[in-house]
């Protein structure tokens, strides 16, 4: 593991202190006071809302027509280029989304929380199209109006006590989830844990159907419990630890601990892979895009495949021979609950010259959906000038 410090020995402590917990679903009006015509996106704040990458705008219409606030494409399209609906990051208003999906204010919102700490999360649908892949489906519609029907309902009485992620995760990992790219352990874990609960309505029943489904349905819950967890580091002096890691289809950008609000960006790098079969014929392979990169930062995901034989099996031609040395090399700690080595460390990774992994949904850049899972390297730059900064600052400070 990476060589510790006492201010990475801090923030790694307080990262490992921190329990989240599902314990609600909440509208994205109520839980976060958004209102009017604003959309939350992934990644970054550098987006022209006029010019998104295809991916994007096309969850960007489809939310635009699921609000009402258009008839039709063509008319979502105008607003967007008009700039009538205002796009803002999600991390700015707490809140966690995958891929290329999209907050609006009617959007259900999974609440994670830890005492008087809550970051939220963008509710899965379920199986089949969904809105983080980047197509225009008009599929997806209905799934988004099945998730503020149904699953909100459904969830709203499954949730009747919190949920323990942790205890999930822990499972999982030693059942070869990386938690990033594979879930189905989780996932299933979720599942069961919920059918036993009283699930008298229809609905409830339709949520538990609906996470039966979804392989992948514990990510987006694991999202905002790994910035949770992260942000407890936040405002550690002089720690290098990775506190923030997204991207939004044209920029990727960290933060670390010990300057909290400060972001580091590079143009983001291409996610490659395999594709999964029926994937759209002469794909052009994406930018990383979405918040999950945060799991990477926590230390699972790119840097945790090892824990997951059979997303390495089909990584292999993408990954160096020594990948888990590499991975192993840049984390700052062990987290006492999930046995498993934590904390992206900036320094170690700019001493090394090495990019970390993320492990991620690979979607169309042009637009037309799902491609399957890859892996992308994460540039080294923003890495390096966060150390850079990080020295200077501690210097000035003392």
């Amino acid at each position: 593991m990476a060589c510790m410090n006492d201010a990475n020995t801090r923030a790694i402590a307080r990262i490992g202190g921190v329990r989240p917990q599902w314990v609600a679903v909440r509208n994205a009006r109520e839980a976060l006071g958004l209102d009017g015509r604003v959309l939350l996106h992934a990644g970054p704040t550098q987006l022209d809302p006029a010019r998104l990458p295809p991916p994007m705008r096309n969850a960007a219409v489809l939310s635009c027509l699921h609000e009402k606030w258009a008839a039709n494409e063509s008319e979502a399209d105008q607003l967007l280029a008009s700039g009538a609906v205002k796009l803002e990051p999600s991390f700015s208003h707490d809140v966690s989304t995958p891929l290329v999906a999209m907050v609006s204010p009617e959007t259900t919102l999974a609440e994670i929380a830890d005492g008087k700490q809550r970051y939220y999360a963008f509710l899965g649908t379920g199986g089949g199209p969904q809105q983080r892949f980047g197509s225009r489906d008009p599929a997806i519609l209905e799934k988004l109006k099945f998730r503020e029907c149904v699953l909100a309902k459904g969830f709203a009485e499954l949730l009747d006590a919190p949920v323990d992620l942790l205890a999930i995760a822990r499972a999982a990992i030693r059942e070869g989830d990386d938690l990033h790219n594979r879930l189905s352990s989780a996932t299933a874990l979720l599942f069961s844990l919920l059918n036993t609960r009283k699930a008298e309505s229809k609905e409830a029943k339709q949520t538990l159907q609906a996470i039966a489904e979804a392989p992948l349905y514990f990510l987006n819950l694991w999202m905002p419990a790994c910035q949770l967890m992260l942000l407890a580091a936040e405002g550690t002096m002089g720690s290098s630890v990775v506190t923030r890691l997204c991207a939004n289809g044209e920029h990727v950008g960290i933060q670390v601990a010990g300057l909290p609000g400060e972001w580091f960006t590079a143009p983001a790098t291409l996610v490659r892979g395999p594709f999964m079969k029926g994937a759209p014929e002469n794909p052009a392979l994406p930018p990383a895009t979405g918040d999950s990169g945060v799991i990477d930062a926590f230390g699972l995901g790119g840097q945790g495949l090892r824990h997951a034989p059979s997303l390495q099996a089909a990584f292999q031609p993408w990954l160096p021979a020594d990948d888990d040395a590499r991975a192993l090399s840049m984390l700052a700690g062990m987290h006492p609950i999930l046995d498993t080595p934590i904390g992206l460390d900036a320094a170690a990774v700019a001493a090394s010259g090495r990019s970390p992994l993320l492990s991620t949904g690979m979607v169309s850049a042009d637009g037309r959906g799902l491609l399957g899972r890859g892996i992308c390297a994460v540039p080294i730059e923003p890495f390096v000038a966060a150390t850079a900064r990080l020295a200077q600052h501690v210097q000035h400070t003392h």
